[in-house]
């Protein structure tokens, strides 16, 4: 017997259909943002060198994403195309499962299902795009549109088919072991498949699948060094609660996470009026997963708060409120009411989606930002002939005013955004804290350091990138004096070098707020490079602070910024700031110092109005 998966109207699927479809528009818009950042980039890069798919751990998932890019770039496409084709597979695939679900199984609430997915607790992971965690939940949920129309699962090669996907999810990623338990155990309460012997051969599969999984992890892969679960059970113990893990996702159910608390809520009250045995035991699998969930990734990363990765763990919490929503709720609200509950549904269901993909967009500035700083800077090193250089970590973005930290993956984010426009406009930034180290590396001609290899840089196809042949890297970074008399001499020569504004100057900011300014430094000629390195002891900062009555300190500490590489040519650095938490007005100032040793007779100031 085929179950029907239909709502009352089509409107719950055209909705799902538009926000996919939505999220496919952004993908293309913001195909920089997501092609050119992390770990994509570095995909890119490994397409180019190789010629070949970048499967990682067995994660054969990604192969749906890879190959149309890798095909394309095989056709010798422009970089530009490659790149927006990149970003908009991954929505293309996922709005593909949804249309597969909707018109070939023929299960509509599970295409609901699919676009709650990548909307309704994510916002920021829509710009790391390749995790194979969201990859892996479309095959996942491919495989449950098909199986949960089956009562009891039938005898046939669409069944065996079906169950194929089960391996490929959770090979994607082992945390999808625990979407497909819900599923599993949903579906068999749901629709008691309790004397169902071919549902519970799935079972086997999903379990022996991950029993395989674990058993072709090499000990010391990446896979083996993140599991951590178990080392910080114990570790941790019993001050689960007091992680700063536990804090961040308390934070999260006020914010970004809010649809989870009121959707567990309406759920309960649900569950609680249907009074049966069986629903009982759907709240307490419900929260039971919701719960358990939580802990294993609070636990599991205890320290980690980057909202991009994080949002990608969470992204199965989804699956616990969005499946009994879906499959249940909203079709009981249906029946219940006939008349007008399937427009009230479809107009809540409006409202939800469209505002969880306007907070997509809204999260996109620290991700564009990120992505003009690259582009600043690659037009800042134009200067040099070198076209390879290298940059010390921690002189860059100290207070993470943009997205990202250029640190792995600036090698080959650099060379894809500079190879965009021509493969002979290439150029590419290595970052790394043994900088003596690469510079050595870097001093051989032709050589490329990607993010973790050297190879030659004639390796990679002239069609995207031609580096000059005898071309050694150039240090961004280099060390001011440091003897006392020789660091005064060093300041005193450099009186003449000037602080100025790139655009206009703002006349208030909010009073406790962290803002930012840009904030031009020009060197005259006789006394360039003004040095940049922050690993010695009296490194070169430049720093903002407030003032009140001339020079009396205010009540926000003044904020020290490292200068992010030498000074040359003019350089553009935006600063961070900390307004004063009294309003008024006050002198705004940034000056040059040596750290630790005193300041310099280098100051921009002008007057502004903190305002509550």
């Amino acid at each position: 017997m085929l179950l029907s998966k239909r709502y009352a109207t089509r409107l719950p699927l055209y909705l799902a259909i538009a926000t996919m479809l939505a999220l496919l528009a952004l993908a293309w818009h913001f195909y920089v943002e997501r092609t050119a950042y992390y770990d994509l980039a570095y995909h890119l890069f490994y397409y180019l060198k190789d010629k070949a798919l970048f499967v990682q751990n067995r994660r054969f998932a990604a192969i749906v994403t890879q190959l149309p890019t890798l095909l394309a770039i095989k056709a010798g496409l422009p970089l530009d195309v490659v790149m927006r084709l990149y970003s908009v597979a991954f929505i293309g695939y996922y709005l593909a499962v949804l249309l597969a679900c909707a018109y070939w199984l023929r299960n509509e609430q599970v295409a609901l299902v699919m676009a709650l997915c990548y909307v309704l607790l994510t916002s920021h992971t829509f710009y790391w795009a390749q995790s194979e965690l969201p990859q892996g939940l479309a095959a996942l949920l491919l495989y449950y549109a098909g199986i949960s129309r089956q009562l009891p699962l039938q005898r046939r090669f669409s069944t065996l088919a079906l169950a194929t996907l089960i391996p490929v999810a959770i090979f994607a990623h082992p945390l999808l072991l625990l979407g497909f338990l819900f599923m599993w155990s949903y579906d068999w309460l749901l629709n008691q498949r309790f004397r169902d012997p071919l549902y519970y051969g799935l079972l086997v599969v999903g379990l022996a699948s991950y029993a395989l999984r674990v058993l072709l992890t090499p000990p010391g892969s990446y896979e083996t060094t993140q599991m951590t679960f178990g080392p910080n059970l114990k570790r941790y113990f019993p001050d689960y609660f007091s992680l700063n893990s536990f804090d961040t996702f308390w934070e999260l159910c006020r914010t970004e996470f809010v649809a989870l608390p009121v959707l567990l809520l309406v759920l309960t009250v649900f569950y609680l009026r249907k009074g049966t045995l069986l629903a009982l035991l759907r709240l307490l699998l419900m929260w039971g997963f919701v719960v358990g969930y939580v802990f294993i990734i609070s636990v599991t990363r205890a320290e980690y708060t980057e909202l991009s990765y994080l949002e990608n763990f969470y992204m199965p919490l989804t699956l616990f409120v969005a499946i009994p929503l879906a499959l249940e709720l909203l079709p009981a609200l249906e029946g219940r009411w006939p008349r007008w509950a399937p427009v009230a549904v479809a107009g809540l269901l409006a409202v939800v989606l469209v505002a969880r993909v306007s907070l997509v967009w809204q999260r996109h500035p620290p991700y564009t930002a990120y992505q003009q700083w690259i582009t600043h800077v690659l037009a800042y090193t134009r200067q040099f002939p070198e076209g390879k250089f290298l940059l010390y970590p921690d002189n860059i973005d100290p207070h993470q005013i943009r997205a990202g930290w250029p640190w792995w993956a600036l090698a080959s984010e650099t060379l894809i955004r500079s190879a965009q426009q021509s493969p002979d406009s290439v150029q590419t930034i290595r970052v790394g804290w043994d900088i003596d180290g690469l510079a050595q590396q870097g001093s051989q001609p032709g050589v490329l350091l990607g993010p973790f290899e050297a190879l030659p840089a004639a390796e990679m196809p002239t069609r995207y990138v031609r580096f000059p042949s005898t071309t050694i890297y150039r240090r961004l970074n280099s060390a001011p004096p440091q003897e006392p008399a020789e660091l005064a001499a060093y300041i005193e020569a450099n009186r003449s070098v000037t602080l100025s504004l790139p655009d206009t100057a703002p006349a208030r900011w909010t009073a406790g707020e962290q803002h930012t300014i840009r904030v031009r430094v020009s060197v005259p000629p006789a006394n360039r490079p003004l040095h940049s390195a922050i690993w010695v002891e009296h490194p070169t900062m430049l720093r903002t602070a407030f003032y009140r009555n001339g020079d009396w300190p205010a009540d926000a500490m003044p904020v020290p910024t490292p200068l992010e590489l030498d000074v040359w040519q003019p350089w553009t650095q935006t600063l961070a700031l900390q307004t004063p938490t009294r309003p008024g007005r006050y002198t705004f100032e940034v000056s040059l110092i040596s750290q630790n040793y005193r300041d310099w007779p280098v100051t921009l100031r002008f007057p502004v109005e903190v305002t509550p």
